[in-house]
């Protein structure tokens, strides 16, 4: 008579151990993605932290970051909201996906581009004179 019993705990094992969670990079408030990413990935807590998030708030002209596991629906719901610009929310379900920096805030992308019309117009003046 052959037992199934080590067959079944080696496949239970396997579900428990992962579990649903996942690797995200996690840091509290900081102006450069560099050092956000020094502590690497951390395994997430529980499996209602299904995804990892990247939030990009404007501070005037400081850009700060913050990388976190959360709940992807709490997540999408979050990013649903307007911010008038001033936060980009990132959300995503992959080990690590948040390694990278989100995007800033469209406001900013409008502030920067008008900026930089504006210099390019000053030396474009100043080479015509």
């Amino acid at each position: 008579m052959t037992s199934h019993l080590p067959g079944l705990l080696l496949v239970a094992l396997l579900f428990v151990s992962e579990g649903h969670s996942i690797k995200c990079y996690s840091c509290r408030t900081n102006i450069n993605n560099t050092v956000c990413n020094e502590g690497g990935a951390i395994q997430c807590s529980g499996n209602s932290h299904d995804a990892c998030a990247t939030i990009t708030i404007q501070q005037g002209s400081t850009y700060l970051l913050t990388k976190k596991c959360m709940n992807f629906e709490e997540c999408k719901a979050i990013n649903i909201y307007d911010f008038n610009g001033r936060v980009t929310i990132l959300c995503c379900q992959t080990n690590g996906c948040n390694f990278n920096a989100a995007p800033r805030p469209v406001g900013a992308a409008h502030v920067t581009l008008a900026l930089l019309g504006v210099a390019i117009s000053a030396v474009v003046s100043r080479a015509l004179v």
